[in-house]
């Protein structure tokens, strides 16, 4: 159920669309906010994200896997090699999904605490493999990236400008990356895209 906010900054109307999205930036001052059940607190300007080519913007809608799809925030990462943007995105039954776009391709994935252990970030070995519950995760890449810029509203824990540790890899047929932040380790389980696979209105 969308909720309707003013900035506290400069009092633009907000419209809140999902019950999950934990932080929010004012399309008229910039300004990121926290969301909370009852109030709103402001947390500084964000930088305003460089726009760059893609099939997906704040507001698209359409399909994935068969799945409608309305995208209500951004969120950018900068890491050594450049950057990569998750789009979060409200699918049918109000579930929440993030798409994961990195030069130009998409994973479609979902998000949730991870809760058995993980070796140290340290002992983890690209190319070696690390326990995922029963499964065996297979680590493809792993590094440091830092939290550039949100848009829209998201449900985010590291605010922008933090660091966060992310080790990328799969176990089975899943694509897998895992994020550490202050806040704790979060499982991101999704599968890539064919480009047909997203239809965007």
């Amino acid at each position: 159920m969308a909720k309707q906010i003013s900035c506290p900054n400069c009092g633009g109307p907000l419209q809140i669309e999902s019950a999950f999205a934990t932080l929010a930036v004012c399309g008229y001052c910039n300004q990121t906010l926290y969301l909370h059940d009852s109030s709103v607190d402001l947390a500084g300007k964000t930088a305003k994200l460089a726009e760059f080519p893609s099939r997906l913007s704040i507001g698209a809608q359409g399909k994935v896997r068969g799945q409608s799809f309305h995208v209500l925030g951004r969120v950018r990462y900068q890491y050594e090699d450049g950057f990569w943007d998750e789009w979060f995105m409200q699918l049918d039954n109000q579930r929440i999904g993030w798409m994961e776009e990195d030069e130009g391709e998409f994973t479609l994935t979902f998000k949730t605490k991870l809760t058995f252990p993980l070796p140290p970030f340290e002992q983890i070995r690209v190319g070696g493999f690390i326990p995922l519950g029963r499964d065996q995760m297979f680590v493809s890449e792993k590094g440091q990236a830092q939290v550039l810029g949100a848009q829209g509203e998201v449900s985010l824990s590291a605010p922008p400008g933090q660091a966060i540790q992310y080790i990328d890899g799969n176990a089975g047929d899943k694509a897998i990356r895992i994020v550490i932040d202050r806040k704790g380790i979060t499982l991101h389980t999704g599968e890539p895209l064919e480009f047909n696979d997203l239809v965007v209105n």
